[in-house]
């Protein structure tokens, strides 16, 4: 039974109440100086980067990353054969824990990497004589302060971590070299079933993990060779991300499933503090090897030469705040806790002018503005096993499917919800990734509501006008309205925006497009499960080729693999197996990928399996003592080339929290009199 006083207005008065609750706190400590006082002092004779996340990553084991979150802090601590250049673009490979680029023999499909000679895993328990044969869920956390010295890493650990990432059944990333390395597939299929719980019902698995693969050899110490089923143009990239990462035989012994909470790598920092919703604290790792920061003449790179020649990492430690609330985001990068900050909806309009450069009063205290496109689009994607929206549909569901692309207006969509950031996607490959093209662009992706009415009444529904702009689409074999339900993988105050975009835009063509709102785990579980009609779906490009956007509706992929719309057409996949292996280096190739990328995208156009919606901008902020580098999406190591200036950033942070308390009050008064007047105004309405 409904409470009658918990009513929707009531609820709204609520949430502005939850949200000036929140500021008091930081308010206070404006007022009071102690947040800043505090960090100055710790912070004292260190180099301190401070960021936020919203949220804790799932995991830092790097073979269980399959979120940007995620990957972000596992290459903290973790690295691969071959990293992204920090100052080239467009984005370069370069070697890491390799000491060169690989040689590549076509003839036999064989990469051979050469190792470096001075890289070491991080000193840990793990490697501690006395705890041979033992875990971490035996000896818990009292004797993890005598670690053992880390290890010269050898070719074996490569190859061990090339076979775990495939026997891992909850592996995050098989899929980027599933199908390409020689007998890898049939380890795969013997090992994963093997894979228990518990160290002590793992041995088989473990056993397993010690047998050879064809693929994968190691001549010596030093050398690692990788043979290919076939090409695969794409195999650097692929194993350059978290998924190639080198773990330690003895870390994941040691550690099971814990290695989701314990790093023990080869890279910059050590994780020495992970307090669940609240800090993630990393510190130099005095085991990292002498790295440098590049050099360079360009004119483009000059804002980077204090740096340049200085050993990595530049900071002495990095710490990320968990700040789920984006207005205390920005409260606390205001005043000068944070060194960088998103910018939500809500914040846009105080920090950022109509010609897109930040507010007088942010340019008053040096904080800078940076913008920049990601390769990341976002979509709808059709659940084709639904009987109604799917392929079981036949041609009616198709016409809705199509009828719902036409409907959407995108540009609306990128004005009026994400403050112009963003741009109208008629295609899935973004700008400035190449095999973006205009040639690509699908006619059914386009805004045109009158044909998607037409559409429906092609296919037999009946369109009743119910307004000057509103229809109902009726199928006369129910008499029902259309209902199309889409799942969306986040329930906050803008995912309620997104439900009124939606609904507006289905009412133009009489479909009753209804959303439902959901945890993103709950999200992830439905849509592997395929028991929605449609998933909200988004995709950040992994590495810079076509084909990473392109195999998402690649037939073998469907759930629980990246195909979310279970998507299966003989032509495309047909194409797809035929672009995916073909090499942009060489000039004759290239345009036969150009060719059949644009061939793709005519058969997604008479399918409709997405409504493609945009391609994401990005706009932050940052302080002027921060050294911000320039966007890499590809890139998650580049943490140890940031530089902040520290004592710059306490001095200031300081200055600005030493004011009276009676500023503050009234600050606070100013922030919570338009929320009183609409909370007002909210339960007057609902009266």
């Amino acid at each position: 039974m409904a409470d009658p006083m918990k009513t929707p207005a009531h609820g709204k008065v609520l949430r502005f109440a939850r949200a000036a609750a929140a500021l008091l706190p930081l308010l206070w400590n404006t007022g009071c100086g102690g947040t800043a006082t505090t960090l100055a002092a710790e912070d004292e004779g260190l180099i301190v980067i401070r960021r936020s996340e919203a949220e804790d990553p799932k995991s830092i084991d790097p073979h269980k990353t399959g979120d940007v979150i995620s990957s972000r802090h596992a290459s903290m601590a973790y690295e691969a054969l071959l990293e992204y250049d920090f100052l080239e673009r467009p984005a370069k490979l370069i070697p890491c824990l390799a000491e060169s680029l690989p040689q590549y023999d076509a003839a036999t499909n064989t990469y051979t990497f050469r190792l470096r000679d001075d890289v070491y895993f991080s000193d840990d328990r793990c490697f501690h004589p006395d705890a041979t044969g033992r875990t971490f869920e035996e000896e818990g956390l009292g004797p993890q302060g005598t670690k053992g010295p880390g290890r010269k890493l050898v070719a074996a650990d490569l190859a061990y971590s090339f076979k775990r990432l495939a026997a891992l059944p909850d592996s995050e990333g098989f899929w980027v070299i599933e199908g390409k390395v020689a007998g890898l597939d049939a380890f795969h299929a013997e090992a994963a079933p093997l894979k228990k719980d518990n160290y002590a019902e793992d041995a088989e698995w473990r056993a397993k993990l010690e047998e050879p693969v064809e693929g994968l050899s190691t001549p010596d110490d030093r050398t690692l060779k990788v043979r290919l089923t076939e090409p695969y143009p794409q195999f650097l990239y692929a194993i350059s991300m978290t998924y190639g990462a080198a773990v330690a035989r003895e870390a994941c012994d040691y550690y099971g499933k814990e290695l989701a909470r314990h790093a023990v790598g080869t890279g910059p920092y050590l994780l020495t503090q992970w307090r669940f919703n609240s800090q993630i604290t990393w510190e130099r790792n005095p085991n990292f090897r002498k790295q440098y920061f590049p050099t360079s003449d360009k004119p483009e790179h000059a804002r980077f030469k204090p740096y340049m020649g200085k050993q990595l990492p530049l900071a002495d430690k990095v710490v990320y705040r968990i700040i789920k609330e984006s207005q205390t985001d920005f409260l606390e990068f205001m005043q000068g806790n944070l060194d960088v900050c998103g910018i939500d909806k809500d914040q846009f309009s105080a920090a950022v002018t109509t010609q897109s450069e930040v507010t007088p009063k942010l340019a008053e205290r040096g904080i800078q503005l940076l913008k920049y496109a990601e390769p990341t689009i976002s979509y709808i994607s059709f659940n084709m096993n639904d009987p109604d929206v799917g392929t079981p549909g036949g041609e009616k569901a198709r016409a809705i499917r199509r009828a719902l692309c036409l409907c959407i207006d995108r540009d609306d969509h990128i004005r009026r919800y994400l403050n112009g950031r963003g741009e109208p996607a008629r295609q899935l490959v973004p700008p400035g990734t190449w095999g973006h093209a205009a040639g690509c662009e699908m006619a059914v992706q386009q805004y045109d509501p009158a044909r998607g009415r037409e559409i429906l009444t092609e296919a037999g529904f009946q369109l009743e006008k119910q307004g000057e702009t509103l229809y109902r689409a009726v199928d006369p074999a129910t008499g029902k309205q259309v209902v199309v339900n889409v799942l969306l993988r986040r329930n906050d105050a803008q995912a309620g925006d997104y439900v009124t975009f939606l609904k507006a835009c289905g009412d133009k063509v009489g479909i009753n497009l209804q959303a439902e709102r959901m945890t993103f785990a709950e999200f992830l579980k439905r849509q592997n499960e395929g028991t929605g009609q449609a998933y909200d779906a988004g995709w950040v490009m992994d590495y810079p080729d076509a084909q990473n956007m392109l195999q998402l509706l690649y037939g073998p992929n469907k759930p629980p693999g990246i195909n979310s719309a279970s998507y299966a057409s003989p032509e495309y996949d047909r194409l797809y197996k035929e672009m995916s292996v073909l090499d942009e280096t060489d000039p004759m190739q290239k345009q036969r990928k150009a060719e059949l990328i644009a061939a793709m995208h005519k058969e997604l156009d008479k399918d409709a399996p997405w409504v493609v919606l945009n391609f994401r901008k990005t706009y932050s902020l940052y302080h002027s003592w921060y050294a911000q580098p320039d966007p890499n999406p590809f890139a998650y190591t580049y943490v140890k080339f940031i530089y902040s200036d520290t004592p710059s950033r306490a001095q200031r942070a300081t200055s600005w929290a030493e004011r009276p308390l009676l500023p503050a009050l009234v600050m606070l008064g100013l922030l919570l009199l338009p929320a009183g007047l609409m909370g007002a105004r909210i339960l007057k309405q609902g009266r």
